[in-house]
């Protein structure tokens, strides 16, 4: 991904918005000048023209002009924090990051995802379900409270493997009486690529995209030999 493309294209969007009002305005203002240009050459000598209401409406153009040029900046402001997010987000590229969500993909017969009890629970039970909502998986989980890595090999109940795609956890717990306890669910994985677009920067584990601002905690790949 190359950030100097992000960059370029939101501030040259920056600039189209601005232009385009500043065109219209343009427009308008020439519109404006024509018609009072008419109106003075065929005003009655005897009954002028108040020239109040042809200078308010100037002032009026003039604030709107400001207004538009105050929003060029603006925008161009913007477009460049944007830009500056994308360039801080490459640094994740490669790395281990744990982010809230519960939808993650399977890979090469792997899918991650991360769980935390906030107190220690007496039963925690672990569903994997498709994209379509079909339940594919069932087991038990950790019942100490604190975080707990899930790591799911891709198969069903009765040992078939699935074909890669997006799967989404869904863990609950309940304390000795019977009260559920609430879990909060986290994905986990390598980003292997950075997404822009007008809502902000997303975090790629592969096909699933991830907010900055959901991660909660980043770590180095560990290479592993051969």
């Amino acid at each position: 991904m190359d950030i100097s493309t992000i960059g370029a294209s939101q501030l040259g969007a920056a600039n189209s918005a601005a232009a385009d009002a500043d065109a219209k305005l343009t427009d308008n203002f020439d519109t404006f000048l024509k018609l009072l240009t008419t109106q003075l050459v065929h005003q009655d000598p005897l009954d002028p023209m108040d020239a109040n209401q042809f200078t308010e409406q100037l002032v009026q153009f003039s604030q709107v002009e400001q207004s538009i040029e105050a929003n060029k900046h603006l925008e161009q402001l913007l477009a460049l924090a944007s830009t500056n997010s994308a360039a801080d987000a490459v640094s994740y590229l490669g790395k281990n990051i744990a982010a809230v969500g519960n939808t993650n993909m399977l890979s090469n017969g792997k899918a991650e995802y991360q769980y935390r009890l906030p107190e220690k629970a007496d039963s925690t039970a672990i569903t994997i379900s498709d994209a379509s909502g079909k339940l594919v998986y069932a087991t038990n989980g950790n019942v100490d409270a604190g975080t707990h890595d899930f790591t799911w090999d891709g198969k069903d109940g009765q040992g078939n493997s699935l074909v890669d795609g997006a799967y989404t956890i869904e863990v609950s717990s309940s304390n000795s009486i019977g009260e559920p306890i609430a879990v909060e669910n986290f994905v986990a994985g390598v980003v292997t690529s950075i997404e822009n677009d007008e809502q902000g920067v997303y975090l790629m584990l592969q096909d699933v995209a991830i907010p900055t601002t959901s991660v909660r905690n980043i770590r180095e790949t560990v290479a592993t030999g051969t």
